[in-house]
């Protein structure tokens, strides 16, 4: 993207395919933190104008969970993750109740909270601009238009099940407490 002078700060299950497909990057797709770009290369992090796609964090665990439970991009890391969540659950709401903790969040990139993409340790957001799943079509359209891209952006990888299914009020819990600077930086109830 650097013909484009953007970095897509790409955070798991939030349209990354998408963007990367709009950009035509056949490369890998790497979900790299803020901090990975600005490390790597900071004149660019400081002049490129950087951007993310951010989710409704229930939403986003559901979709991570159905993406593994699929077997994900059945590499042998997917595939071991998927056994682990099946080994201590048997559903969506088992997953959150038995296997979703915070341990589980550091170790699965997956499931990491989003501020942790996005923001830094003093809660400061180091992407100058944040669009919406929920809104994307039209803020995409926006976006594209304000850095002199075309608009359309095509939706590549997106899962079959989008809403999550109901789950118990702890489950809901959980899910808050876990993700509360999602739901507190991000602007989510």
């Amino acid at each position: 993207m650097i013909k484009n002078k953007c970095l897509f700060v790409h955070i798991p299950k939030n349209a990354g395919s998408s963007v990367l497909k709009f950009f035509d990057d056949k490369g890998y797709r790497w979900h790299a933190k803020w901090f990975d770009f600005f490390e790597s290369n900071p004149v660019f992090f400081e002049s490129f104008h950087k951007f993310a796609i951010v989710r409704e964090p229930a939403q986003r665990v559901f979709s991570a969970y159905n993406y593994i439970i699929n077997g994900g991009n059945h590499s042998p890391s997917d595939l071991e993750l998927k056994a682990y969540i099946e080994s201590g659950s048997e559903n969506f709401e088992q997953f959150v109740e038995n296997v979703l903790d915070h341990d589980f969040l550091l170790f699965q990139t997956l499931f990491q909270p989003q501020v942790f993409y996005i923001y830094d340790r003093h809660y400061k957001c180091r992407v100058d601009t944040i669009l919406y799943y929920e809104n994307l079509d039209s803020e995409w359209s926006a976006f594209s238009k304000s850095q002199n891209w075309h608009a359309q952006l095509p939706w590549e990888n997106k899962g079959r099940i989008t809403k999550v299914v109901d789950i118990s009020a702890s489950a809901q819990a959980k899910i808050k407490t876990l993700y509360q600077k999602d739901y507190e930086f991000l602007g989510y109830q």
